[in-house]
């Protein structure tokens, strides 16, 4: 193949070479001729032409003798790269039927490689765009972190207690990327929400908690302005369902059960998780058994209760390791040498143990709770 960024040719295919690869200058030896000339060379003892490069024999071990070499091009007629066959068997020399032969693959193998060379520039083009996408919705969400410290981090782990559910749904990859995005995104209406309301400390008013309820109206509307590919459709729909609620009183829709996305009722359970298990202006984190228990008692009314069964068989390790992925526990703990504790239990199982007395709780009960009280408690 001709490398035109660096003028060499390297082997696509060289048989008997395993994965080791030959690359040489593209006007070196008779391949490079053949790819500079566009000639056919037929040589029958490849050591007494001048124009052979014997390096590469000396590498590979290979002793060459006969050789039929002719240029690969593509629709365009522009050579793409060598077609080389060496050594007929029997000791014979290539023959003319055989230059007609090789032209016929050759031909048909330019083009091949040449769609296939296009493709995988278009793949690298589409995986650019993607990163650049990515990177656009990451800053969009950051930019809430910017308007409100206390709540920062929030929609990178909705975005990763979501994941974990989802994974459990079997839903097609463009679905889950869509509901990863719509996660990221759920809150940017906020931007739009008075910094006075935002920021409070202390209870909110009536007329206040109207306000930021209107965060959610303000996400729809400005997602709706934004093109998002076909794949992605679905994002503003699913980011302006999380404060939805199964029985249908929650806003700003009043969607319920089925109607409501079903990334939007995965968002419901890790926006409420989140937030109950964060600080905030007006109140200090949730004690863990009241979260929990708050989360079973709104199932089937404000939570899908197939969602909340899926959230509560997650594993531990998984859920801790995204609750604890805040910088305080990062500055005093090795929190990955505190996650190993809980790798071989549910969310559920410890929901168990919270709901028993001290004294009823086996020794790797305790070991569980205490490493999660010293967790959670610390600030």
């Amino acid at each position: 193949m001709l490398d035109k960024d660096t003028n060499e040719l390297w082997s696509k295919v060289a048989l008997g070479m395993g994965k080791k690869e030959i690359r040489f200058p593209a006007n070196m030896g008779l391949a490079g001729h053949v790819a500079t000339t566009g000639e056919t060379i037929n040589i029958k003892d490849a050591y007494n032409d001048h124009r052979f490069n014997k390096e590469i024999d000396k590498k590979t071990g290979y002793k060459t003798k006969t050789i039929l070499c002719m240029p690969m091009r593509n629709l365009n007629h522009e050579i793409v790269g060598v077609f080389q066959v060496l050594n007929k068997f029997g000791n014979e020399h290539f023959s003319t039927e055989d230059e007609d032969l090789l032209i016929a693959i050759g031909s048909n193998t330019g083009i091949a490689l040449e769609n296939a060379r296009l493709f995988k520039k278009q793949q690298i083009m589409y995986e650019d765009q993607k990163r650049s996408f990515v990177s656009f919705i990451d800053t969009l969400a950051a930019t809430i972190d910017a308007k409100d410290k206390i709540t920062a981090g929030h929609s990178k782990r909705v975005s990763a207690y979501t994941l974990s559910i989802v994974e459990q749904l079997n839903l097609a990859q463009e679905h889950v990327e869509a509901i990863e995005h719509a996660a990221l995104l759920h809150d940017f209406g906020k931007i739009g929400i008075k910094d006075s309301v935002l920021c409070k400390e202390g209870k909110l008013t009536d007329e206040e908690y109207k306000h930021i309820q209107e965060h959610v109206e303000i996400t729809y509307e400005i997602l709706q302005k934004m093109y998002f590919m076909e794949n992605f459709k679905d994002v503003p729909e699913i980011a302006a369902s999380h404060h939805e609620k199964y029985n249908g009183t929650g806003y700003f829709r009043k969607l319920s059960g089925e109607d409501i996305p079903i990334g939007g009722r995965v968002l419901a359970v890790s926006d409420v998780f989140d937030a109950i298990t964060s600080k905030r202006h007006y109140r200090d984190r949730m004690p863990f058994l009241k979260v929990l228990s708050i989360i079973k008692q709104d199932s089937g009314s404000h939570f899908d209760d197939k969602i909340v069964n899926i959230f509560f068989n997650l594993r531990l390790d998984k859920v801790f390791g995204i609750l604890f992925s805040r910088e305080e526990y990062e500055e005093y703990y090795d929190i990955g040498d505190q996650l190993k504790v809980f790798t071989d239990s549910t969310l559920e199982e410890f929901h168990q143990i919270l709901l028993k007395d001290e004294a009823e709780r086996t020794e790797r009960e305790k070991e569980l709770f205490d490493t999660f009280d010293q967790l959670y408690n610390q600030k």
